[in-house]
C-alpha cells in the first residue's frame, strides 16, 4: 500500500472522530443547560443564605506573622497561600500544598485593620516626598483575626484592645488587596454566626492534616534528597480503546536483540548530545540521589571511630575496667541532693498557693507578683547555694542546678501568664489550640489554679505556662519502653566516652603540668595544639548524644507518660546557615521562654530590638556560666563570654548568608567553632582552673596538717 493512500486514510478517520466529538460536546452543553435552568427553578422558593457564600471565597499570598520565631532583627514574617472559603480560614506554606497547616473557623472572630508601615526598601520619587497610601509595595499594610471578647452582642469597634489577642495576623503590600481581604473576612464572621452556617458546617468542607513534609526554613540550608524509585503503579492507556492503531511490527530477524547487526539500529551519526544539562555536582542539577556517598560516608565514620577507640585503648588501657575515670554512677545521689530536690517541691507548692490567693482577690496585684518573684529566686539562690556549700560532685551539682534554673523558669511564667489571665481574662482563648482533652475544652482562669495543675505544668517538657496544653488521646507503653531503652543505651555511651576517651587525655595534660612545675598552667599554644585534636572528636560525639538523649527521648518520654501533644522540642539546627539560626531551632522551649517573658517585655518598655536581643543572650550566657561554674566550685567566665562572643558570629554569618543565600559558609563557620574550637577550649579551660583550685587547696591542707604537727612536736 502507498503512503498517499496510508495518508488520505488517516486524515478521513480523524475527520469522522471530530464530527463524532463535536457531536458529543453538543449534546453535553444541551444536559448542562437543563440541569442549569432546573437548579434556577428550585433556588427561587428559598432563601439565599441557604447556600454558603461563595462570594466571601478568597485565596492568595499573604505575609504571615511567626510569632513564635525571632530573629537577631525582631519578628518574623514568612509568605504564606492563604485561603478563605465557606467561613473558615486556612494558610499552606504554599499553593502546592495538599492539606493546610492551619484552619481557623471564623466564629466568634473578627477583623482588625492594623494600619500600615512603610517599607523603608521603598524607593521614593524624588519630585515628591509623599508618598501616597495606595502606591504599591510603598507600605506594608497589616490586618489581624481576633476572637470577639465580649461575644457578638455589640459591634466590633466597641472592642476593647487591651483584650484582643490576634489569632492570625497577615500584612500584603497592596492597599486595595488588603481592603478586600478585610471586607470578606468581616462578612465571613458575620456568616459564621447565622444559623445557616451551622446547619452546612460539616458539609462539603472537611480537611484533614497530613504529615507535613520537610520544608527549608528560613536561616537553614538546602535539603540534601535521597530519593527512592518511585514504585507506585502507575495506569498506561489501554490500546484496545483507541481507534488508531499504534502498533508496528519490525521485520528484521535480529530485533528483538539490543545489539542489531544493522547500521541503521545504531549508526555512526547518531546524535549522542541532544539538550543543555548541567553536571550532577552542579546547583543548577535536578534532585539527585547521593545515597551511595551516605554508605561511603558511614564506612568511613565506622572505620575512623574504631581506630580513634582503639588508639585510646592502646594508649591508656581500658579504663572502664580499671575502675578509673571521672565519673561514678549515682555517686551524687546523697542527702544535700535529695534535699534540694526537695525544697523545689516546697517552692513549687508556695507558687500555688500564692496564686490561689490571688485569684480570690486577698492578695493585691503588686504584693502577689512580689511574692512571686521572691518565691521563684528563692528557688534558684537556695538550690545555688545547696550545690556551693554542701555537693562535691560536679555532676550532682550540675544536675540539681539545671533542676532548679528549669523550676525557677516555670514559675516565672506561671506567674507572668497568670498575671495576664486574671487582669485580661477573655485573653484565655482555647481556640488556636488544637487536640484538647475533654476537661480542658471550657476551662477558664481561675480554674486552672489547682495544686495538679501546676504539677503537671513543671513536669511537662515545656517552659512556657498557659491555661491548657495540646493532649495525645492515650500512652503508647510499647514507645515508652522503647524510648527508655534507647535512653539508656544513650547515657551507656556518653558514659563510655567520658571515662575512656576524654577522660585520659585530660589526666595526662594534669600530670604534664605537674610535672614541669605548673609551667603550663595557664592556657597555652602548646596545650591546645597537643589536646584539642585529641578531645575534638570526642567532645563532639558527647554534645550529639547528649542533645539526642536530652531533648529527643528525655523530653518524647516526659511528653509520652504525661500525653502532651506538641513534640517540636527542636528543629532542623543541624542545617543552620547562621548561628542566629541555630540558637533559634537547637532549643525551642528555652526559645518560646525567652520570646514572652524576656524579649516582648523588654518590647513594650520600649527597649529597641538590637537591644533586647542582647538581653536575651546575656540572661542566657549568666545561666549557662551558673550551671557550669558553681557545680565546681569556682567562678570562671569562659562560657559567658563564649556566648557572648556569639554576637560578632551572628552578624558575620549572616552576611555570608544574605550575599550567598543557600550556601554552606555559614554552617561551615557554625559547626567548626562550636566543635573544633569551642567546646574542646572551654573543656581545656576549665580542667587547667580546676586543677589549679584543686592544687591549691590540697598544697593548703598541707600546710596546715605540717603547722600542726610542728606545734604538736614542740609542745612535746
Amino acid at each position: 500500500m502507498s503512503d498517499a493512500s496510508i495518508s488520505s486514510r488517516t486524515t478521513s478517520e480523524l475527520e469522522k472522530e471530530k464530527n463524532a466529538l463535536q457531536q458529543q460536546i453538543e449534546e453535553l452543553r444541551h444536559t448542562l443547560s437543563e440541569l442549569t435552568d432546573n437548579g434556577v427553578q428550585q433556588a427561587e422558593g428559598h432563601d439565599l443564605n441557604q447556600n454558603p457564600i461563595n462570594a466571601h471565597s478568597k485565596s492568595g499570598y499573604l505575609s504571615k506573622w511567626q510569632d513564635r520565631a525571632i530573629g537577631w532583627g525582631g519578628t518574623k514574617w514568612d509568605l504564606r497561600f492563604v485561603r478563605l472559603e465557606q467561613g473558615r480560614l486556612c494558610y499552606y506554606r504554599s499553593h502546592e500544598d495538599a492539606a493546610p497547616r492551619y484552619m481557623l473557623t471564623l466564629k466568634r472572630c473578627a477583623v482588625r485593620d492594623d494600619g500600615h508601615k512603610p517599607n523603608k526598601r521603598f524607593r521614593k520619587n524624588q519630585s515628591s516626598d509623599i508618598v501616597p497610601l495606595q502606591t504599591c509595595n510603598a507600605f506594608f499594610h497589616i490586618f489581624s483575626i481576633y476572637v470577639r471578647p465580649n461575644g457578638n452582642e455589640q459591634n466590633a469597634d466597641d472592642d476593647n484592645d487591651e483584650e484582643i489577642v490576634p489569632l492570625l495576623r497577615f500584612s500584603t503590600m497592596s492597599y486595595a488587596e488588603k481592603n478586600q481581604w478585610i471586607e470578606l473576612i468581616s462578612e465571613a464572621c458575620a456568616y459564621c454566626n447565622t444559623d445557616e452556617f451551622a446547619q452546612n458546617e460539616n458539609d462539603n468542607f472537611s480537611f484533614e492534616r497530613t504529615p507535613r513534609s520537610a520544608k527549608k526554613l528560613k536561616g537553614t540550608l538546602p535539603m540534601m534528597h535521597f530519593d527512592s524509585g518511585d514504585d507506585s503503579i502507575r495506569s498506561v492507556p489501554s490500546f484496545r480503546e483507541l481507534k488508531v492503531s499504534y502498533l508496528k511490527t519490525n521485520s528484521s530477524k535480529d530485533a528483538s536483540t539490543s545489539n542489531s547487526k544493522q547500521k541503521s539500529g545504531y549508526p555512526p551519526s547518531k546524535p549522542m548530545h541532544r539538550c543543555t544539562e548541567p553536571s550532577y555536582l552542579s546547583n543548577e542539577a535536578p534532585v539527585q540521589n547521593y545515597r551511595g556517598f551516605l554508605n561511603l560516608g558511614f564506612i568511613i565514620f565506622i572505620i575512623s571511630n574504631l581506630r580513634l577507640l582503639m588508639g585510646t585503648i592502646q594508649e591508656y588501657g581500658f579504663v572502664i575496667a580499671r575502675g578509673g575515670g571521672v565519673v561514678s554512677a549515682l555517686s551524687f545521689v546523697d542527702l544535700p541532693f535529695i534535699s534540694g530536690l526537695g525544697l523545689l517541691n516546697v517552692f513549687i507548692s508556695q507558687a500555688y498557693l500564692i496564686e490561689l490567693n490571688s485569684s480570690r482577690g486577698l492578695l493585691r496585684e503588686r504584693l502577689s507578683t512580689s511574692l512571686h518573684l521572691v518565691n521563684a529566686n528563692l528557688a534558684l539562690f537556695v538550690s545555688i547555694a545547696i550545690v556551693w556549700c554542701l555537693i562535691d560532685s560536679p555532676i550532682g551539682g550540675c544536675m540539681l542546678l539545671m533542676c532548679a534554673v528549669t523550676t525557677w523558669m516555670k514559675l516565672l511564667s506561671y506567674m507572668h501568664a497568670n498575671t495576664d489571665y486574671r487582669n485580661h481574662p477573655n485573653r484565655a482563648s482555647l481556640k488556636v489550640i488544637d487536640s484538647l482533652d475533654q476537661d480542658s475544652l471550657d476551662i477558664v482562669y481561675p480554674e486552672n489554679v489547682t495544686l495538679s495543675n501546676i504539677y503537671y505544668f513543671c513536669f511537662a517538657p515545656t517552659l512556657t505556662y498557659q491555661i491548657a496544653f495540646p493532649r495525645m488521646p492515650c500512652r503508647r507503653w510499647f514507645r515508652i519502653a522503647t524510648l527508655t531503652g534507647r535512653l539508656v543505651l544513650s547515657i551507656s555511651a556518653m558514659y563510655f566516652l567520658l571515662n575512656q576517651v576524654i577522660s585520659p587525655p585530660l589526666g595526662e595534660m594534669i600530670k604534664e603540668l605537674e610535672a614541669h612545675d605548673q609551667k603550663y598552667a595557664m592556657f597555652s599554644f602548646e596545650i591546645m595544639t597537643k589536646y584539642l585534636p585529641k578531645l575534638t572528636i570526642a567532645c563532639t560525639y558527647t554534645w550529639l548524644l547528649v542533645f539526642y538523649a536530652y531533648f529527643h527521648l528525655f523530653f518524647n518520654l516526659l511528653a509520652e507518660i504525661l500525653k502532651f501533644g506538641d513534640r517540636v522540642f527542636y528543629k532542623d539546627w543541624w542545617n543552620s546557615s547562621n548561628v542566629s539560626s541555630y540558637w533559634r531551632l537547637w532549643n525551642l522551649p528555652v526559645h518560646y521562654w525567652l520570646i514572652r517573658h524576656v524579649y516582648f517585655p523588654c518590647i513594650r518598655k520600649g527597649v529597641t530590638k538590637g537591644n533586647a536581643m542582647f538581653i536575651v543572650f546575656f540572661i542566657s550566657a549568666v545561666l549557662h556560666e551558673v550551671m557550669i561554674s558553681i557545680p565546681f566550685h569556682m567562678i570562671r567566665p569562659w562560657c559567658f563570654l563564649g556566648m557572648m562572643g556569639q554576637i560578632p558570629l551572628v552578624a558575620v554569618t549572616k552576611y555570608f548568608d544574605k550575599i550567598w543565600p543557600g550556601s554552606s559558609i555559614g554552617n561551615v563557620i557554625f559547626w567548626f567553632s562550636f566543635c573544633v574550637i569551642g567546646q574542646p577550649t572551654a573543656i581545656l579551660m576549665y580542667t587547667i582552673d580546676y586543677w589549679k583550685m584543686e592544687s591549691e587547696r590540697n598544697s593548703d591542707t598541707m600546710d596546715l596538717n605540717s603547722t600542726l604537727f610542728e606545734s604538736t612536736r614542740e609542745e612535746l
